[in-house]
């Protein structure tokens, strides 16, 4: 059956409440970002659990998402098996879920399991495949943009966020906190079939890595408060002033291998190095020190999403890596959680940062050692393979940023619409006038909302997108009004998507429970699953996501799901939207889509503005 398998998913079982306050030290309030008397995780036992959809509604969503996708005699075909499926193994299936998920702890929702074990389980690299990244915003005092004092001050805030997530002093967030111990001291440690999410809740370091050397650095002094801030500065010009050259046989570049080659590796790699490794699986977080300016967005996001393979651990929760001329970013690993954890780091680290430049004196000095990881013997061998490797990933994928300034939210709020249906209808416009078709289509949805709930996904491509996108076409007869309308039922399609994912009733978790139990019993694949149609809607070919705050300088940036689509981090701001725009080398249609999005965003400025852009513009 579908059962928790406490022993090998510690990532099941944590919370930062069972460990209770560090310290109560006088002078530890220094560290702490805030003083709640209510636990942080005060309202986690309040939330839902997330909702089991009814299955009739599951099928129906599905059917309806595969409209604009595939033919009417496909989509007849694709009909009758789901309702064979609903009335036969479906229906069993779902009862049989429905039934476990009154069995399971209370804390955790009906794909918990199964959705780590995807994480876990697959074999890919996390370079690109998994690890995100934000930028954070830039400094505004150009005295303090040094590499150097971006990199301090930027550490202490974050420490002193980890401090009150530790002891319980932020105030109560409304939403799943079983992710947040695992967004510091831990990592994912590879493993042959399924990797394991490991928390070290006594760690007191962090790692800084410069031109690949490691160095451990304790940070957490031994009343559990953050150092000193001076002397966190100091150590950290003694590493940036290490005249050692560039370690090209860093270990790190083996993070960035496909899962199993490198849990075979690391056994081996134990070998005389298990301090080493401790020392860096243990770090609070690790702070990467870039030997390089990243002097534009491009170079910023291209840099923290794949940068230099030695100057990287990639199986670390989060990295945060600073450029020689300032600029910042967290790069983290998926496995664990998602991007609405980072965000409430990110935000109230930023706000620390900015507000209050938290500088301490007079505490204990901050030791650093080095932290050698031998790569001797075969393992050499393995390293130039894990080299050549990364350099080709580095070489086969490409990132722009696009930004468009003719209109923002408060233009689109104006016109009636919702400003996240513009931006999908822009996406879905430029894959029309690119392909002439419209592929399967991934945004996501936070469900955090609920107990243990990670993510749904909204299947932007509607009808309704679909029709509007054809409408905008030079031969479409369709007039000005007729595409406002257009335009008008894409929103209420949209918002009504979006809501029901936040409400956890998306087809995609469901099916993805009703597979994993049949799975877990020793089923095969049901024939629903089978049809082409299925593999058509799984193809994601545009995968979107969207985070915005005041914190950030570029957008949400990843590597593209399918080998011949898009990655597609973006955000809507009140007078501009911009996206990073990834992709993996050859696509032939890279440019065109790229310059599409650009004339999309062209022609449905015109409509708001009430425009007939069909007499002024040649499509």
């Amino acid at each position: 059956m579908f059962a928790l398998r406490q022993s090998s998913l510690r990532l099941t079982s944590v919370s930062y409440r069972e460990f209770g306050v560090k310290s109560s030290a006088v002078g530890i309030s220094q560290s702490y970002l805030s003083d709640s008397e209510v636990h942080t995780e005060s309202l986690q036992e309040s939330l839902p659990r997330l909702p089991i959809p009814d299955l009739d509604d599951t099928c129906q969503r599905y059917l309806t998402s595969l409209q604009p996708l595939v033919s009417s005699e496909s989509l007849q075909t694709s009909s009758k098996l789901v309702n064979d499926f609903k009335k036969g193994i479906g229906r069993e299936l779902h009862e049989r879920l429905v039934k476990l998920d009154t069995t399971l702890d209370r804390r955790y929702s009906y794909i918990h399991e199964g959705w780590t074990e995807m994480y876990q389980g697959d074999r890919g690299s996390v370079l690109l495949n998994q690890n995100p990244v934000l930028t954070y915003q830039d400094e505004a005092n150009p005295a303090l943009n040094s590499q150097l004092d971006r990199a301090t001050n930027l550490t202490i805030s974050t420490l002193r966020y980890f401090c009150s997530l530790r002891d319980g002093k932020l105030p109560p967030l409304k939403t799943c906190m079983l992710q947040y111990p695992y967004l510091f001291q831990s990592t994912r440690i590879p493993r042959r079939e399924r990797d394991e999410n490991v928390r070290f809740p006594e760690a007191d370091h962090i790692l800084v890595i410069h031109k690949g050397h490691y160095y451990k650095v304790n940070v957490i002094d031994r009343d559990g408060g953050v150092r000193d801030t001076n002397a966190l500065k100091s150590a950290l010009s003694n590493i940036l002033a290490d005249t050692r050259p560039i370690k090209t046989d860093s270990a790190g570049y083996f993070t960035a291998l496909e899962r199993d080659p490198w849990a075979d590796i690391r056994v081996k790699l134990e070998h005389g190095n298990t301090q080493s490794l401790a020392a860096i699986d243990q770090a609070i977080f690790v702070l990467c020190l870039d030997a390089k300016s990243t002097p534009d967005s491009r170079d910023a996001l291209k840099n923290c999403l794949v940068g230099d393979g030695y100057n990287r651990w990639m199986d670390k929760s989060f990295s945060l890596i600073v450029s020689e001329n300032g600029r910042a970013a967290v790069n983290w690993e998926h496995s664990w959680g998602d991007g609405g954890t980072i965000m409430e780091m990110l935000q109230n680290v930023h706000r620390d940062y900015c507000e209050h430049r938290p500088v301490f004196g007079g505490g204990e000095k901050c030791e650093v050692e080095r932290v050698e990881v031998r790569v001797e013997g075969e393992v050499r061998d393995d390293l130039e393979a894990a080299k050549k490797s990364f350099e080709q990933a580095a070489a086969t994928y490409d990132l722009k940023p696009f930004m468009y300034e003719g209109f923002g939210k408060e233009d689109i709020k104006k016109f009636g619409m919702s400003p996240d249906s513009v931006s999908q209808f822009i996406f879905q416009l430029a894959q029309w006038r690119t392909f002439g078709y419209f592929v399967g289509t991934y945004e996501s949805c936070s469900t955090a909302a609920f107990r243990s709930g990670r993510t749904e996904t909204i299947r932007s491509c509607s009808s309704e997108m679909a029709a509007a996108a054809q409408a905008f076409d030079a031969t479409n007869p369709a007039g000005l009004e007729d595409i406002t309308n257009l335009l008008k039922g894409v929103s209420q399609k949209h918002v009504t998507l979006c809501r029901e994912a936040a409400g956890g009733m998306g087809f995609d978790r469901h099916f993805f429970g009703l597979r994993y139990l049949n799975k877990t019993e020793g089923g095969g694949d049901l024939e629903v699953f089978q049809d082409p149609n299925w593999a058509t809607m799984g193809n994601i070919r545009l995968s979107t996501s969207t985070v915005g705050a005041p914190c950030l300088r570029d957008f949400l940036c990843f590597g593209a799901v399918s080998p011949q689509g898009f990655g597609l981090g973006y955000l809507m701001d009140k007078s501009q939207f911009g996206a990073a725009v990834t992709c993996y080398l050859p696509n032939d249609y890279y440019n065109s889509y790229f310059e599409n999005l650009g004339s999309a965003c062209e022609d449905i400025r015109a409509v708001m503005q009430g425009k007939n852009f069909k007499e002024s513009r040649k499509i």
